[in-house]
C-alpha cells in the first residue's frame, strides 16, 4: 500500500496459536489506511508459514522484513521495525491480542486532534484501556487499568519514571516520537514504557478510557495483566529483588541523555534527583519522592515505595 497513515508493527516469536485471530482483528479496522510490517524473532512453530500466507495472500498489506533468523527479544524486535517503518502513525501490535474493529479510527482521530494543537514535530502518544480477557477471549475484568489498579490521568513525567499505564499495544504515536525514541537503549527496560517515557518528557500524551484492545492472558505471556491487591502487594514485598528500582533510575538517566537538550527545567531537575537518590541519606531519599510526586498508582504501593523498596545501588 502506498503512502499509509498508519504503520502496525507485528512482533512474532511462536505466536502460531493465537496469531491468526489477531491478524485477522488487524485486517478489520475501519476507514483508516494502514500496512502491517512483520518481523518474526526466530519462530520455532507454525508462526512464519502463517506470516507467509497472509504476505502471499494480502501484499498490499504486508511487509515482511527479513530477519534471519536472528533473536533480538521482544523490545529489539519492535526497535527493529520502529527502524522500518515511515507512515506518520505507528500502532504496536502484540502477536496474541484481539483488537476491536474501530481501535485505529479512534486512537488516530484523537492523535490527529492533538497533532493540530501542538503539531506534528511534536512528540505525541495516545493510549487506551483494555478488557482483560482469558486465553478463550471469555472476560475478566472490562478495565486493564481498574484490574490492575493503575490511574490513567497519572502520565506526568514524575509518575512515569516508576510505572507506566500505557500498554504499547494499546498505543498510537507519530513520526517525532518514532525519530526521537530511536535508536532503543540498552537501558530501557520495555519498548512501550520508553516510548511513553520520552512523550512525557519531550510532547504530551493523550488517553481514551474506552478499552479497544482484548488483552489475552495465557501461560506464556511476556508481561501480562497482574491484579492489584493487598495479596499482590505482599506477594511483590516477599520477591524482594522486584522492587528495587536501580533499573528504572538506569532508564531515566538514558532518559536524561536522550531528551536533555528539550527538557524543561523542572523536568531535567527531577531526573537528575530521581537518579541521584542512591547517594542521598535515607530521609532525604523519600523526601525527595514526595517532593517531586515520584509515586505509584494506590496507597499500598506507595507505603511500599517508600519503607521497603531499595533506593540504594
Amino acid at each position: 500500500m502506498a503512502n499509509p497513515d498508519i504503520d502496525i508493527l507485528l512482533a512474532t516469536y511462536n505466536g502460531a496459536r493465537f496469531l491468526e485471530a489477531q491478524i485477522e482483528s488487524l485486517l478489520r479496522q475501519e476507514d483508516v489506511p494502514f500496512r502491517i510490517l512483520v518481523r518474526d524473532d526466530g519462530s520455532t512453530d507454525g508462526t512464519l508459514a502463517i506470516i507467509d500466507g497472509y504476505r502471499r495472500t494480502k501484499p498490499d498489506r504486508f511487509l515482511v522484513l527479513n530477519s534471519s533468523g536472528k533473536n533480538l527479544g521482544a523490545a529489539g524486535n519492535f526497535a527493529a521495525l520502529l527502524a522500518h517503518s515511515n507512515a506518520p502513525h505507528v500502532a504496536l501490535s502484540d502477536q496474541d491480542d484481539v483488537w476491536v474493529p474501530h481501535k485505529l479510527r479512534v486512537l488516530s482521530g484523537t492523535l490527529r486532534e492533538m497533532e493540530n494543537r501542538h503539531g506534528p514535530e511534536t512528540p505525541l502518544l495516545v493510549c487506551s484501556d483494555l478488557y482483560v480477557v482469558d486465553e478463550d477471549l471469555r472476560m475478566r475484568h472490562p478495565s486493564y487499568w481498574r484490574y490492575a489498579g493503575l490511574n490513567p490521568s497519572h502520565t506526568s513525567l514524575s509518575r512515569l519514571l516508576i510505572r507506566n499505564p500505557a500498554a504499547g499495544c494499546a498505543s498510537l504515536f507519530n513520526r517525532a516520537l518514532a525519530q526521537l525514541s530511536l535508536p532503543l537503549p540498552r537501558e530501557a527496560l520495555v519498548h512501550d514504557h520508553w516510548l511513553t517515557l520520552v512523550a512525557a518528557a519531550a510532547g504530551h500524551i493523550g488517553i481514551i478510557r474506552e478499552p479497544l484492545v482484548y488483552y489475552r492472558q495465557h501461560s506464556v505471556n511476556i508481561i501480562g495483566a497482574r491484579p492489584y491487591d493487598w495479596r499482590a502487594v505482599v506477594r511483590r514485598l516477599r520477591s524482594g529483588a522486584n522492587w528495587d528500582i536501580g533499573a528504572l533510575q538506569k532508564q531515566a538517566a538514558a532518559l536524561l541523555e536522550r531528551c536533555q537538550s528539550i527538557l524543561a527545567p523542572k523536568d531535567q531537575a527531577l531526573i537528575e534527583d530521581f537518579v541521584s537518590l542512591p547517594d542521598r541519606h535515607w530521609i532525604v531519599r523519600r523526601w525527595l519522592l514526595l517532593r517531586h510526586s515520584i509515586l505509584m498508582p494506590g496507597l499500598l504501593r506507595n507505603l511500599a515505595l517508600l519503607f521497603w523498596v531499595r533506593l540504594r545501588r
